[in-house]
């Protein structure tokens, strides 16, 4: 099985870039807590310049909407428009969903018709 791996990159208004990589097992927390030293660098809390950073807000948005019941993308959309007042296309929320998914964070639940979304159990979780 291949191993998970999660890159943040930004880059501030001085032009200097920092990237962070993260391979292994990526948890929630991990992904949060990059995404907290992220915003210390640049300086700027509220600010999202890159598609990571936005990624990193829907997961925080999710995990605060939706800590243990399923979503469908559309109801992640909302999640994240009112965490953040930010409007973002439904399809680029189904995108992230999709690397979310793959990166373990989430699970996806496929049904004629529908597919659903709902956080992943981590392992510290089951025991």
């Amino acid at each position: 099985m291949p191993r998970k791996r999660l890159k943040l990159e930004m880059v501030d208004e001085d032009g200097d870039k920092i990237t962070l990589v993260v391979e292994g097992n990526i948890t929630r927390e991990k992904i949060l807590q990059l995404a907290d030293l992220m915003e210390l660098y640049s300086g700027h809390p509220d600010r999202s310049s890159t598609i990571e950073n936005k990624l990193v807000r829907l997961a925080r948005a999710l995990e605060r909407r939706f800590p243990s019941g399923d979503f469908s993308s559309r109801e992640a959309l909302e999640a994240y428009v009112e965490e953040y007042g930010e409007e973002i296309p439904l399809s680029t929320v189904s995108t992230y969903l999709a690397r979310l998914t793959e990166r373990g964070f989430l699970e996806r639940v496929r049904g004629p018709g529908y597919i659903r979304y709902r956080l992943a159990r981590s392992a510290e979780a089951q025991g």
